[in-house]
């Protein structure tokens, strides 16, 4: 939607068309920010509507615009941060009781998980290009999603450019308020963040205008953005595509799916979150998980359900079997100091330890959700062996590289000289 960074128009309100103000738009940190001398007479700290027009860009609706700044002089500034930002080359959108049935979302993480590349063949001089991926998957007998990794070309006398684009389509039967539409393309990045662990902020967000015909804009800044990679499953395209619908239809229909993978997305896209606040997400994303899809056992407790799940246990953390008990007898004491703090401090793990811990319980769910999903033994295996390695290898070389000589390994610290 936005090619630039700034861009300067007019803006009015609804009440008062006859006064427009100049105004200039900034997109900054992934929000737009427009400062103007437009204000209410009256006191305000947010403005529902505010419309403009814009060069470069038509038509915009601003909504639910904060004030982030206001400045006094000869002239009253302010500086106003809408949450979403409509936009129209033919006319104004009026966001209240907006309804649409199909909408595109670009997203240039789509780009890197689907990883076909064009290539240039020197022997023959000529540039090899990779066919579109597309991928297609009814939801319901109402909705329908697309994912497309395709190429768009842009030139001029000088040169000629082609760029990587990644796009998710929704097409519904049924008229969708804005707030639904933006619900599914979160369900969206929370299943792509499960699968690829990776995504960024859309570019562009369309929707077909149900009364012109012609397509229009959304813009915000999205919730589930996140830059680096979190390594959790991470699987691309080509591993999974055979599996892809399955895990679509499963992820969108079941809402026990949703409850339970919600607790290991908060972990994903955490930042600077404290290595007890992982362990007791991920320990009750699996009490969740346990709640809705574990056996039913008799007495049911944490321990129980997580021994019911001993030789994956085994297999992962490669402790001896004759010891798993223990240890999730241990993970279970130090959950009761963090919640209580009345239990005794002793015999609980470390917190490098319980950030594996968490990783291990993440895991289990993880593995325990994709099979809900109907995918292929193929896949469980290869997010068994990640596992294996998060939480064998991983673990390993970044104790080495933690390793404190002031500690010895009784954890108790060396007396200073």
């Amino acid at each position: 939607m936005f090619k630039e960074n700034k861009y300067y128009g007019e803006v009015w309100f609804k009440s008062a068309e006859d006064n427009k103000c100049f105004c200039v738009l900034e997109l900054i940190n992934d929000e737009v920010h427009i400062t103007t001398n437009l204000s209410e007479r009256l006191p305000a700290y947010q403005i529902e509507l505010i419309y403009g027009v814009f060069t470069g860009l038509g038509y915009l609706t601003f909504v639910n615009c904060k004030i982030k700044n206001s400045s006094n002089g000869i002239v009253e500034t302010k500086t106003y941060k809408p949450k979403y930002t409509f936009a129209c080359a033919y006319h104004l959108i009026e966001p209240i009781g907006l309804k649409i049935n199909e909408f595109q979302i670009d997203n240039l993480a789509i780009v890197s998980w689907v990883r076909k590349m064009h290539w240039y063949n020197s022997l023959e001089d000529k540039l090899e290009k990779e066919d579109d991926v597309v991928h297609n998957t009814n939801i319901t007998k109402d909705l329908s999603i697309k994912i497309t990794k395709s190429t768009s070309y842009t030139s001029n006398h000088d040169f000629f450019r082609m760029d990587n684009v990644g796009y998710v389509d929704f097409i519904s039967e049924k008229k969708l308020s804005i707030l639904e539409s933006i619900d599914l393309y979160n369900s969206f990045q929370k299943l792509f963040h499960f699968l690829y662990g990776k995504s960024v902020q859309f570019k562009s967000f369309n929707f077909k205008c149900l009364s012109c015909g012609n397509w229009a804009s959304l813009y915000y800044k999205d919730d589930f953005n996140k830059e680096n990679i979190s390594g959790f499953i991470a699987l691309d395209y080509d591993t999974i595509k055979d599996d892809l619908s399955n895990i679509i239809k499963h992820w969108y229909n079941n809402e026990g799916i949703g409850y339970c993978a919600d607790i290991i997305i908060e972990n994903l896209l955490s930042v600077k979150t404290s290595h007890s606040r992982r362990f007791t997400n991920s320990y009750t994303a699996f009490e969740a998980y346990s709640l809705k899809f574990g056996n039913k056992i008799k007495n049911s407790s944490f321990a129980k359900d997580l021994l019911e799940q001993k030789q994956l246990l085994v297999d992962i953390t490669n402790i001896p079997e004759d010891d798993i008990k223990t240890y999730v007898s241990k993970i279970v004491r130090h959950r009761d100091y963090l919640i209580h703090r009345t239990k005794t401090k002793n015999n609980i793990f470390s917190q490098f330890e319980l950030l594996y811990i968490s990783f291990l319980l993440d895991y289990l769910v993880g593995l325990g959700l994709v099979k809900q999903m109907e995918v292929s033994d193929k896949i469980i295996e290869k997010i068994i062996e990640r596992a294996k390695s998060t939480y064998q290898d991983m673990q390993s070389v970044n104790r080495l590289l933690n390793k404190d000589l002031l500690v010895d390994n009784n954890n108790k610290v060396q007396p200073s000289m």
